[in-house]
């Protein structure tokens, strides 16, 4: 008893179906979000270090006095610290520019995961429409192959000819090959979804939360897009540069020394200026940021109008998915499945032929594969959306933005 027990706990916690929610969830600890996690790390550490300032270097010298006297001979020794500041008077500028460096960086990486996401979102619903194509043809294929055995019993009793048999026989195979077919793009769709989720085993999806198909989708503003955003970092920090370089004293060096001799002391203290600061290096630098700023000026236009170009586009696509959906859904299948139980009950009853039967069954069949065909070019062109635009999943989804 306690082994069957086992055996069924096993059989259930093989086929746990997992839904939308834990799928996403699960991607905060796959190994592409920790890519994306200590890349962004790395170019924060080295945005940091490209502003620090040198560390003050200390030298250290001894020296062994012998004189011809021999009278007073001994060490001499010197101790000097030095250090070389780069834009000495600049530093809140430099601090400016290093924190807008950083938001940066970090809104690039969470718009990264972002896409990262919604690309797992998009792979879930074509594996849940997969996994229902091929239940519709299980379903299909169960009622066909019973009807199947009727017009053979038919056929038996003379009621039917051999045509009718094999018309029938037929489009039974072509149904299991379908059904075929659908099962294994239903694994394919699965393995490529698995391949993305690297922290869970799927072996089943729940499929009872995917995005609801609406005509219209709500957008955000533009100014709100991750990448605008990445931009507006990004100038900010050229700008708090240029204010680097305004300062007329680029750099200054100090220099404070003790030596100690056999009969003296001595105390110094120095500065140096580069005479690179009063050069045209100056300018030039102030230039390159100039133009930085310009041509991240004209990227956010150019992101802006293509993103606006983009999404008015894919609204388009998906309102005429919708109205395609919807007037197959509302209308047209159930119109057939009414024409299917009519004829199945009117050739169960000897009113009607089989040849009708096949008729509307395929019919029938031909109309269920083409809406979620549909449904699935939606879901496509949604989630190309989502990406493009840059939309959030939604408060149904924690721990996603």
């Amino acid at each position: 008893m306690k082994l069957k027990i086992f055996l069924l706990l096993g059989i259930t916690l093989s086929l746990q179906a997992y839904d939308l929610k834990e799928i996403v969830q699960s991607l905060h600890t796959s190994k592409k979000a920790k890519e994306i996690e200590q890349k962004s790390y790395a170019d924060i550490a080295s945005n940091a270090l490209d502003t620090a300032y040198e560390a003050p270097e200390i030298g250290i010298g001894l020296t062994e006095v012998k004189l011809d006297d021999r009278s007073d001979n001994g060490l001499e020794y010197s101790v000097g610290i030095s250090q070389s500041i780069a834009q000495p008077f600049s530093g809140k500028s430099k601090k400016r520019a290093t924190l807008a460096m950083t938001n940066s960086i970090k809104q690039e990486a969470k718009h990264e995961f972002h896409i990262f996401v919604l690309h797992t979102v998009s792979l879930y619903h074509d594996a849940c429409i997969a996994k229902e194509l091929e239940e519709q043809a299980n379903a299909l294929y169960e009622d066909q192959e019973k009807m199947f055995k009727q017009v053979q019993r038919s056929y038996d009793l003379g009621e039917v000819s051999k045509k009718s048999l094999r018309l029938n026989q037929l489009e039974l195979m072509k149904l299991q090959q379908k059904t075929s077919t659908y099962k294994r793009a239903y694994e394919i769709d699965l393995h490529a979804l698995q391949s993305e989720v690297d922290s869970l085993e799927i072996k089943e999806l729940h499929c009872e939360d995917m995005f609801e198909i609406k005509r219209d989708i709500e957008l955000i503003p533009l100014e709100e897009h991750g990448e605008v955003k990445r931009i507006e970092f990004e100038k900010d920090a050229s700008a708090s540069y240029l204010n680097v370089y305004d300062a007329m004293l680029q750099s200054i060096a100090y220099e404070v020394s003790y030596e100690r001799e056999l009969d003296a002391k001595r105390y110094g203290f120095g500065v140096s200026i580069p005479l690179s600061s009063f050069t045209d290096s100056n300018e030039i630098a102030k230039k390159e940021y100039l133009h930085t700023n310009a041509a991240l000026s004209f990227e956010k236009d150019t992101l802006m109008q293509g993103v606006k170009s983009a999404s008015a586009s894919l609204e388009v696509k998906l309102q005429t998915l919708y109205d395609e959906y919807m007037l197959v859904e509302n209308e047209i299948l159930p119109l057939n499945r009414e024409l299917l139980r009519l004829s199945k009950s009117a050739y169960l009853e000897g009113e009607g032929s089989a040849m009708e039967f096949l008729y509307t069954s395929r019919s029938y069949s031909e109309y269920m594969i083409e809406i979620l065909q549909i449904k699935k070019n939606y879901y496509n062109q949604l989630f190309e959306l989502y990406k493009i635009a840059d939309l959030e999943l939604g408060d149904d989804y924690e721990n996603i933005k």
